[in-house]
């Protein structure tokens, strides 16, 4: 078995492997021809029993082209000076090829040229690629200066590999072109007032030569003609240096060149020519010449008189230099020509003796000022003053310094006393200022003489007031002009009185009639009183003297009117004689008094009520007294109310006779009475008759009018069935009965109430009426106050006593009335007999043992007559009287009580007697106000003093004088505003009533007798005055913040105001009054308290930030009252404002390339309407920064370059878009509506040269702007 293998070869066994059992050698990995050519590999073969040999295998390699040229430089760079002669080498390149050949047999291309492709050639030379020019360049023709071109090797495999390498052929610029200006003259004009540094002119040159050596930024400019401008080397900026003046110099033609970076005879230049002109400002004031100005004028010269020219220049061009003249200040006498300077008269009087300072010193001085027409116009540093000399004419009359004047002497003065001096001038010059003076001759008295050179007065009589009080003296004063003049005025002398006359009235004597109802301070007379004197002298003062001791009356102490002081009462008194002294007011020891008399009589109005002479009236009488009479026995009437009168009863144990006397008759009786009761109290009758007549019973009685209190006798009233029946003022009515024992007699009174007026006339004149408690039973004569039974009869046993009130008055329609009360007891009459309780009364089971005086039974009658309402009762035994039932003064006030005695054994007899018992009053009636309550309405702020309501009450005891007074449980505001008149119950105001503090209040008015009390209440209800103005709440807005764009309508504040007033004065109204600028607001009131401040048109805080509002609250009452309240509304505000870039056309800007970092290219300005943050700015580049070669401050708007300088061969020229954003939400920006631009330009930097006028400086024009 034989084996075979390779023996160890390394590198061998990695490229092939052997097959031991076959013996094929097979390929392991890549073969590289450039790598090994050829492989020899030793082969082992070894068979079973270890016998080896070998052998060599030889293997070559053959080449593939699979290797592409390669250059020996990555890239070429290769330089060429233009215009150089062709052909010219330019670049020497070389490519290689691992492969053999043929595959690395190479072949060269230009397979690209940024330019000039045809230009180039290339040729093979030593395996080097050798590219030559075939024709000159032109740098200028050339981007840059450099040309790009692809040099491609190809070998000659199949197919084919190639490479590339670029090539940058740089062409070096030759100084071949001169700099030219952009105009061959330029022509600018600019202001006299630009400031030095101020730009004048950008004048440009440019250089076709493209190189930084010899093109447009090696350019150095220079200027050649005036040291006033000065010219930036390296910009073209020509700029100020000092102050121009165009008045010294009004025109510069300057010289410019460019040179360029050429040296020697290689540099070229430009040359331009710049023509400035001088534009005038008003910046020379005119100046005066020929100062100073004097000119005679004679005075009152005519209108249009010339005066004087003035002049002033102005060195300044046209209306600049145009000088206007004007009086500055006013001057009336003189005008001037504005363009001349020609001042001539006005046509005003030039007076030069005029007493006017401020016109003397017009008319002798005229200030002139000069103003140029420039804008604005200038006025000369100083006005130049015309000095006038006025020159005199006789044109014044004398004038005199004292007169007219009026001279006070007094009468009596000697003869020849001195009393004035006159004195007069003339203010004209030398003769024409010489002044004489005389009395005009004719007067009609000739008491005064004038010293013609002094002007002294003298007397040449004494003189009298009295005669002549006023002398006018007519003095004539002239001058001693060619043509004198004159003047004449009036002395007036004034004889002083001397206290010699007595005052004197007319008439002296008054006879006045007024009314007692006049009010106070009623004027009754003015009197006529004069006296002769004069001043002090006849100053009167009057005095009432005589007749006025309880002071009614006054009489002015100046004027002498006689007024009422008080208030009048006729009733008090009715006639006054007031005795008026008028005492002149002369020198103390010498003054004369004069009188007059004035008598008043006081007329009578009904202000009087009638008074009831009782307060009240009471009667008893007889149950069944017959129609249109009234009886009883006895006349009862309270002793204490009959005004001092007594009641006497007079009592006899038996009248033999009694005899009354009947106009003439007697009537008389001489039976026994066991006892007579008489009670007289009658005033004055009228009437004299007397008749008799007889009773129901057939007894006779008789009529007569009692005896008055002066014991005359009365009179008799006719029958009762006349119509006058009862005139009478009481009666008796006498009655004869037959008694038992006797005849006895009974005295019956029929009552008449009086009352008296203390009016007179018709008002004096009662009439009577029964008001109340009458169904009937009574009727009462209008005119005597008599009362008598009426239709319906009395009935003890229905109704034993009637109370009436009655009422006294003047006419049905008057107010002045009383009311009284009168009691009628009805006494009882035995009309009704007994009747047993029982018909039949049983005593059953009566001990047969009784004894004597046993009680077998009680037998009992009642009778309705007056035993069976009994009072007293009578022991039988003792005959002691005593009381059964309780007394009542007001029910009854007396009693008479029939007691009887019977003897025990037969015959019996009876004898009677009469018991009379009358009651002391005693207050134990409660009082009865005559209303139960009292309803009053007040004005509120009424006067204190005024009356609110008079309370009445009556007492049924009528012991005391009533009195009231406040329940003391009356609230102590109340009692501070009101009190009451104890005795009249009236009640007055006392405080200030002020309805806001109290609307309502209640008095409790408590009447006191001394007895049981009784109150009232009297409810007063106050009501409204305005008397308050509206408030404003302290919850009212007075400042608000509202946003600017508060949409219309929206309310913005409420005010709050209220009127503490009721009604109508308490209804509040809004009205906006003051700040309301072109309505922006409106108010409304709701439910006449609210104010509620409405938004009426757009606002704009730009426009208006604040409005100061002034809010009026005004009620309803009449006059109305207001209050104002200040309401401030504060506009915030909104972002609606964008911002706004300063400058309107967008920036313009230049740089040198290469600057440090950080340096500032310009400051884009913004701004913004709102406030706040709504105007705080934010800066951004948006666009045209995408090498991120600059820098803005969001803050500022400062553009300043990054540290990476600006490459002007990258990138020459740079447009940034800025956006200026706010900080309002939303913000708003100027992006939005307008895009700004900034054209930056890149200045290259001339290298090795120096660089002059701050090369890193920013120079800015503006160029554009343009909107989106």
């Amino acid at each position: 078995m034989i084996s075979v293998g390779i023996k160890e070869q390394r590198k061998m066994n990695q490229k092939f492997s052997l097959d031991i059992e076959t013996g094929w050698v097979t390929l392991r990995s890549h073969l590289d021809y450039e790598f090994i050519r050829r492989f020899t590999l030793t082969v082992l073969a070894r068979d079973g029993g270890g016998e080896e040999t070998t052998g060599r295998l030889r293997i070559n390699v053959q080449d593939v082209n699979d290797n592409a040229p390669v250059f020996q430089k990555e890239a070429y760079v290769g330089s060429l000076m233009e215009n150089e002669q062709a052909p010219q080498q330019v670049i020497r390149a070389r490519a290689t090829d691992e492969d053999s050949p043929p595959n690395n047999i190479l072949t060269y291309s230009i397979i690209y040229a940024s330019q000039f492709m045809s230009y180039f050639r290339i040729s093979v030379i030593e395996g080097f690629a050798v590219i030559t020019v075939s024709r000159p360049l032109d740098y200028e023709l050339v981007p840059g200066g450099m040309i790009y071109l692809t040099l491609m090797a190809k070998d000659g495999g199949n197919p084919s590999l190639n490479s590339t390498v670029p090539i940058t052929i740089e062409i070096f610029d030759e100084n071949d072109n001169p700099p030219e200006f952009s105009l061959p003259a330029y022509i600018i004009s600019i202001l006299e007032n630009i400031i030095p540094g101020a730009t004048v002119l950008f004048v440009n040159a440019t250089d076709l030569d493209a190189s930084r050596e010899f093109g447009q930024a090696s350019l150095i400019y220079s200027l050649q003609g005036s040291s006033q401008f000065r010219l930036n080397t390296r910009s073209g900026e020509i700029t100020t240096t000092a102050l121009l003046d165009r008045e010294v110099k009004s025109e510069y033609i300057l010289i410019v060149r460019a040179v360029d970076g050429g040296v020697g005879p290689m540099q070229k230049t430009g040359i331009a020519t710049v023509n400035i002109t001088i534009l005038d400002i008003n910046d020379n004031a005119p100046m005066w010449r020929d100062e100073p100005y004097q000119a005679n004028v004679v005075e009152m010269s005519p209108i249009d008189t010339d005066v004087l020219s003035v002049l002033a220049v102005d060195p300044d061009n046209g209306d600049n230099g145009t000088v206007v003249y004007s009086i500055n200040p006013a001057n009336p006498f003189y005008t001037i020509n504005r363009s001349t300077g020609k001042i001539r008269t006005s046509g005003a009087i030039l007076d030069r003796e005029s007493r006017n300072a401020s016109a003397a010193q017009l008319m002798r001085t005229i200030i002139v000022s000069a103003t140029d027409r420039g804008t604005p116009p200038l006025r000369s540093s100083a006005s130049t003053t015309v000095y006038v000399n006025l020159l005199d004419l006789n044109d014044n009359d004398p004038t005199f310094l004292n007169l007219p004047f009026d001279v006070e002497v007094l009468e009596g003065l000697p003869i020849g006393s001195s009393l004035f001096r006159v004195q007069a001038q003339d203010p004209d010059e030398g003769d024409n200022g010489a002044v004489t003076m005389a009395l005009q001759m004719g007067m009609p008295r000739l008491d005064f003489r004038l010293n013609i050179t002094t002007g002294i007065l003298y007397s040449v009589a004494v003189l009298d007031r009295e005669q002549i009080g006023h002398y006018y003296l007519r003095i004539i004063a002239y001058d001693a002009g060619q043509f004198p003049r004159t003047s004449t005025s009036t002395l007036t002398i004034t004889v002083l009185d001397v206290n010699d006359e007595t005052p004197t009235f007319f008439p002296n004597f008054h006879n006045i009639s007024l009314e007692e109802s006049v009010p106070r301070n009623y004027v009754l007379v003015r009197l006529n009183c004069s006296d002769n004197d004069a001043g002090l002298n006849a100053e009167l003062s009057y005095f009432i003297t005589e007749g006025n001791q309880d002071g009614k009356f006054s009489v002015g102490f100046r004027t002498g009117v006689v007024r009422t002081v008080v208030g009048l009462d006729r009733e008090t008194q009715s006639s006054y004689r007031l005795v008026i002294e008028a005492i002149d007011n002369g020198p103390a020891g010498s003054r004369r008094t004069g009188t007059a008399t004035v008598n008043v009589e006081v007329l009578d109005v009904n202000d009087n009520r009638p008074i009831f002479l009782q307060n009240s009236y009471e009667t008893t009488v007889l149950e069944n007294i017959p129609k249109e009479t009234m009886g009883r026995t006895w006349l009862n009437r309270s002793p204490e109310r009959r005004r001092g009168r007594e009641r006497l009863p007079h009592r006899t144990q038996a009248l033999p006779e009694l005899q009354l006397g009947l106009a003439g008759q007697s009537v008389s009786t001489r039976e026994a009475v066991s006892q007579a009761t008489v009670s007289v109290h009658t005033p004055r009758s009228s009437g004299r008759t007397a008749h008799g007549e007889k009773d129901h019973a057939g007894r006779e009685h008789h009529e007569k009018t009692c005896d008055d209190d002066d014991g005359r006798e009365g009179e008799i009233p006719p029958s009762p069935s006349s119509p006058t029946a009862f005139f009478s003022s009481q009666h008796l009515f006498i009655k004869l009965m037959s008694l038992e024992e006797g005849p006895s007699y009974s005295v019956c009174v029929a009552v008449r109430v009086q009352a008296t007026d203390a009016d007179a006339g018709e008002n004096g004149i009662v009439l009577y009426r029964i008001l109340s408690g009458n169904s009937g039973q009574f009727n009462m004569d209008r005119l005597s106050g008599l009362i008598s039974r009426g239709d319906k009869a009395l009935d003890r046993e229905t109704q034993s006593s009637h109370v009436l009130e009655v009422e006294g008055f003047n006419s049905d329609q008057g107010s002045m009335r009383s009311s009284v009360r009168v009691i009628v007891y009805v006494e009882d009459v035995n009309d009704v007999p007994p009747a047993f309780t029982q018909s039949q009364y049983n005593r059953l089971g009566l001990r047969e043992t009784a004894g004597i005086g046993t009680s077998v039974v009680v037998v009992r009658a009642t009778d309705p007559d007056t035993g069976s309402d009994r009072k007293f009762e009578v022991d039988m035994s003792t005959g002691l009287v005593t009381t059964v039932d309780y007394l009542d003064y007001e029910t009854k006030t007396s009693y008479l009580i029939n007691v009887s005695a019977t003897d025990q054994s037969p015959p019996f007899h009876r004898v009677y007697c009469t018991v009379y018992v009358t009651l002391l009053n005693e207050p134990d009636e409660a009082v009865a106000f005559l209303s139960a309550g009292y309803e009053v309405s007040l004005m509120e702020n009424i006067a204190t003093g005024t009356e609110v309501v008079q309370v009445k009450a009556q007492s049924a005891d009528n012991l005391n004088q009533l009195t009231y007074r406040f329940d003391p449980n009356t609230s102590p505001s109340a009692l501070a505003l009101f009190k009451i008149d104890s005795i009249t119950g009236r009640i007055t105001v006392t405080g200030l009533l002020d309805r806001e503090k109290g609307d309502s209040y209640t008095l409790t008015i408590v009447a006191d007798d001394g007895g049981p009390k009784r109150d009232s209440v009297v409810s007063i209800t106050i009501l409204d005055e305005n008397d308050n103005s509206p408030e404003f709440d302290i919850t009212s807005d007075l400042s608000v913040n509202i946003p600017e764009d508060t949409p219309i309508g929206q309310r913005v504040a409420v005010v709050l105001a209220r009127d503490r007033d009721a009604g109508r004065n308490g209804l509040v109204n809004f009205t906006l009054i003051a700040g309301n600028m072109q309505d922006v607001f409106k108010i409304n009131t709701a439910n006449n308290t609210y104010g509620e401040v409405y938004v009426n048109a757009h606002l704009d805080r730009e426009a208006v930030d604040r409005y100061l509002l002034k809010v009026r609250a005004m009620d309803n009452g009449s006059p109305a009252r207001f209050t104002d309240l200040s309401l401030t509304v504060n506009i915030m505000d909104v972002n609606d404002n964008p911002p706004v870039v300063q400058s309107p056309r967008g920036y313009n800007a230049s740089i040198s390339e290469n600057v440090g970092g950080g340096t500032s290219v310009m400051r884009v300005i913004a701004t913004d309407r709102d406030i706040g943050p709504n105007a705080m700015l934010s800066y951004y580049i948006t666009s045209g920064n995408q090498d991120l070669t600059f820098r803005m401050d969001r803050t500022t708007g400062e553009i300043v370059t990054r540290p990476s300088p600006p490459d002007r061969e990258k990138q020459q020229q740079y447009t940034l878009a800025v956006t200026v954003e706010d900080d309002g939400s939303p913000s708003l920006s100027s992006a939005s509506d307008v895009s700004e631009f900034l054209i930056l330009v890149l200045r290259p930097v001339t290298h090795g040269l120096p660089v002059s006028d701050g090369s890193c400086g920013v120079n800015l024009s503006l160029i554009h702007f343009q909107y989106d």
